[in-house]
């Protein structure tokens, strides 16, 4: 699968609208960055997190879920190789939100009980919503309505939920299970065919 293809995949499961840096990490490609900072690392802890988040967003069911294909290591990747420093100390500052969330709950992220843990994503995903929210409202003035001057060029950092959940499925959709099992993968294509008929339960075609 190639870079636009994969954009155009992740876009149709997110409903059509990617945010900016995801754009960027799969249109350009994943080069390691220079930086006067120390390279993006997860801690044990939270790469424990992410992977039971991502499988939170797929679970398992008659298939794999996020975490069993990998798709814990694969988001701690695109984000160190593909995402700006401070896109990767954001998605930081989230994870860390999600520890305290669950401690107000009575314990680390990975102690509360499954219903506990969905209700903490949950309360992320309103929590990314506010902040997309409140960026918006931050680039446009009050007074004209108008978007204002220099603030587009200047693109706030995306929500780590945002992000969580966009590389959840680009990773899932773009690893062996997800192209075999829950896409319709047709490894070497035939002739060129503009439209043909699908199947009832006919699963979508992966692009190869």
């Amino acid at each position: 699968m190639n870079r636009r293809d994969a954009l155009n995949r992740v876009a149709i499961l997110m409903g059509g609208a990617l945010s900016a840096p995801t754009m960027a990490a799969l249109l350009e490609s994943c080069t390691s960055k220079e930086s006067a900072s120390a390279p993006f690392s997860l801690s044990a802890d939270y790469q424990e997190i992410v992977a039971q988040i991502a499988d939170i967003i797929i679970p398992a069911t008659d298939t794999p879920g996020a975490k069993e294909v990998g798709v814990g290591p694969f988001i701690e990747m695109m984000i160190k190789d593909c995402y700006s420093d401070a896109q990767g100390a954001h998605f930081k500052e989230g994870l860390k939100m999600v520890e305290d969330k669950a401690k107000e709950m009575g314990g680390s992220f990975m102690s509360l009980t499954g219903d506990q843990q969905i209700e903490v994503v949950k309360a992320m995903e309103a929590e990314a919503k506010t902040e997309e929210q409140k960026a918006k409202e931050a680039q446009i003035d009050p007074e004209t309505g108008k978007v204002k001057e220099g603030s587009a060029a200047e693109e706030p950092v995306t929500p780590f939920f945002t992000i969580m959940k966009e590389l959840t499925l680009f990773g899932y959709f773009t690893s062996e299970v997800g192209m075999k099992e829950e896409l319709d993968y047709v490894p070497i294509p035939g002739r060129y065919e503009g439209c043909i008929p699908l199947k009832e339960g006919q699963k979508a075609y992966a692009l190869g």
